[in-house]
Protein backbone atom coordinates (compact mmCIF):
# COMPACT_ATOMS: atom_id res chain seq x y z
CA UNK A 1 0.00 0.00 0.00
CA UNK A 2 2.93 2.27 1.13
CA UNK A 3 4.65 1.36 -2.46
CA UNK A 4 1.46 2.44 -4.42
CA UNK A 5 1.47 5.07 -3.01
CA UNK A 6 5.14 6.40 -3.64
CA UNK A 7 4.48 5.35 -7.26
CA UNK A 8 1.20 7.70 -7.73
CA UNK A 9 3.53 10.52 -5.74
CA UNK A 10 6.15 10.10 -8.43
CA UNK A 11 3.89 9.74 -11.82
CA UNK A 12 2.06 13.17 -10.19
CA UNK A 13 5.90 14.49 -9.61
CA UNK A 14 6.74 13.42 -13.38
CA UNK A 15 3.73 14.83 -15.03
CA UNK A 16 4.31 18.51 -12.84
CA UNK A 17 7.98 18.16 -14.45
CA UNK A 18 6.75 17.56 -18.07
CA UNK A 19 4.28 20.11 -17.72
CA UNK A 20 7.08 22.68 -16.73
CA UNK A 21 9.16 21.60 -19.72
CA UNK A 22 6.68 21.61 -22.11
CA UNK A 23 5.67 24.94 -20.31
CA UNK A 24 9.34 26.30 -20.73
CA UNK A 25 9.87 24.71 -24.27
CA UNK A 26 6.67 26.64 -25.60
CA UNK A 27 8.10 30.33 -23.76
CA UNK A 28 11.24 29.73 -25.68
CA UNK A 29 9.68 29.39 -29.12
CA UNK A 30 7.34 32.13 -28.36
CA UNK A 31 10.36 34.56 -27.37
CA UNK A 32 11.83 33.29 -30.83
CA UNK A 33 8.88 33.93 -32.40
CA UNK A 34 8.81 37.04 -31.38
CA UNK A 35 12.30 38.27 -31.88
CA UNK A 36 13.14 36.69 -35.16
CA UNK A 37 9.82 38.55 -36.21
CA UNK A 38 11.39 42.28 -35.19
Amino acid sequence: MIFLNLALAGIRLGLNCAKLVKGGFLMIIHIYAKVSLC
